[in-house]
């Protein structure tokens, strides 16, 4: 590092002050017992902080009445301080920041980012912990260990006044386990006495990342339980039956299975035994689409969060958009089945993606798909078509956006028969759309 002439000659000065001072001053630490160096390496050593009383036997390195060396021991670990130039070691390890391997590994920076914590050597070879507690009352030191075999960085974080000790997870353990959601928005931290992981903030300089843990799993039982909600909810298993039979029946047509997680809402009779998952109300969340279901088991309905009077149509054929794989179309829960006014209202939700054709053989339909990859901008955007059951059309309620996509969807499906509600061919439709005002904007 460059240091300027000035800082030379003030380091000089400083030297030239403390030389003539130090034989008073072993004087005066010999006559305290040197406990003046007990206190400043409880101060600067967070391992020997919680210590009540604390004795490092210093002694005088050499008998150079000018030379500034005390070297001291607590258990196996050796202390050493110069009061000449400031220096402290541990096991001849300076006390400063943690090394270049721990602050560029992944699991550090999803956390941390790139904070700069002053560090200390902790009683364990190759362990720092941080030389200040964070949190204000809280009182947290975080523990950092990097295992050069298995290439793995390990975080724990200590809280001082309840002796709690937590364990951060890599995400990566959850990927096969638990939903996106669950593994891409939250942290995971494992209380190491009870075998409870908390689902936290990612960020640690988030204000709430102490206290906001929505979560938890308990690993004994293997459940997730929401601690936020005002009736007890429990995660349904993702390779469970219901799960599979759920996303099977109706969601796979929205999206993929690792954006949809199901909540049993009579967690706390399942725990007990009570009841098994299938005698309670399930909430399914799409969470890439942010748009949620509540189903009753009882009554086999399925009943939107964002449209309350709607529910999914146990029937999902709408006589047009032949071939189309994805899609869910909703239906007026209050329906009389003899009167086909009813159904005028009913709602098609599409997911946005890239949308692809796909044909086996001459004799058969094509097949449409919206392929929507992880990395994708717009994975969170989905299009509500209204099915208008007198002018027998589909429409958009955006625009122009929602009919020009709604137009590549009919283009895409389109056979040389007419569709049996349009009772036009789906590339009819597309032009008439094109053609149409809905396509175009008023922007110059």
């Amino acid at each position: 590092m460059y240091m300027s002439n000035f800082l030379k000659y003030l380091i000089r000065f400083i030297e030239r002050l403390l030389v003539p001072i130090q034989p008073t001053v072993a004087e005066i630490l010999k006559k305290s017992s040197y406990q003046s160096l007990n206190d400043f390496s409880a101060t600067h050593w967070a391992v020997i902080r919680t210590e009540f009383s604390f004795d490092g036997e210093w002694k005088k390195r050499n008998n150079d009445i000018y030379d500034g060396w005390y070297d001291g021991q607590y258990e196996s670990t050796c202390l050493s301080i110069n009061c000449l130039k400031g220096i402290f070691l541990v096991n001849g390890m300076s006390i400063s920041y943690l090394p270049e391997k721990i602050i560029s590994n992944e699991l550090y920076i999803r956390i941390f980012e790139h904070y700069i914590f002053p560090i200390q050597i902790a009683a364990a070879p190759n362990t720092y912990i941080t030389r200040y507690s964070y949190f204000g009352d809280e009182r947290v030191q975080y523990e950092f260990y990097f295992d050069d075999q298995l290439n793995r960085l390990i975080v724990c974080e200590r809280h001082i006044q309840t002796n709690e000790i937590f364990e951060l997870i890599p995400p990566a353990c959850f990927d096969n386990e638990l939903p996106a959601k669950f593994i891409s928005e939250y942290s995971h931290w494992k209380n190491i006495k009870n075998s409870i992981v908390e689902f936290r903030p990612i960020h640690f300089q988030d204000p709430d990342f102490l206290n906001y843990k929505p979560y938890v799993l308990n690993i004994e039982t293997g459940y997730v339980t929401t601690t936020e909600t005002l009736k007890l909810q429990i995660l349904i298993n993702r390779s469970s039956s219901l799960f599979q039979n759920l996303f099977r029946q109706y969601f796979h047509r929205i999206d993929e299975q690792p954006y949809v997680y199901m909540m049993n809402d009579d967690a706390s009779n399942i725990i007990e035994r009570k009841k098994s998952e299938t005698d309670a109300v399930i909430h399914i969340h799409l969470s890439r689409l942010a748009i949620a279901f509540k189903y009753n088991i009882n009554s086999n309905c399925f009943i939107s969060r964002e449209y309350s009077d709607m529910c999914i149509d146990e029937d999902q054929w709408i006589g047009t958009l032949t071939g189309l794989n994805s899609g869910l179309l909703l239906s007026p829960i209050k329906v009389n089945t003899h009167s086909h006014e009813n159904f005028k209202f009913r709602k098609l939700i599409v997911p946005f993606g890239h949308v692809s054709a796909r044909q086996r053989s001459s004799v058969e339909h094509q097949t449409v798909t919206i392929q929507r990859s992880p990395s994708m901008t717009y994975a969170h955007q989905y299009f509500v078509f209204v099915l208008n059951d007198r002018l027998r059309i589909i429409q958009s309620t955006d625009c122009p956006t929602g009919w020009l996509y709604l137009a590549l969807l009919h283009a895409l499906t389109s056979h040389h028969l007419p569709d049996q509600y349009t009772e036009m061919t789906g590339m009819e439709r597309a032009f008439q759309l094109l053609n149409s005002a809905g396509c175009w904007t008023d922007q110059p």
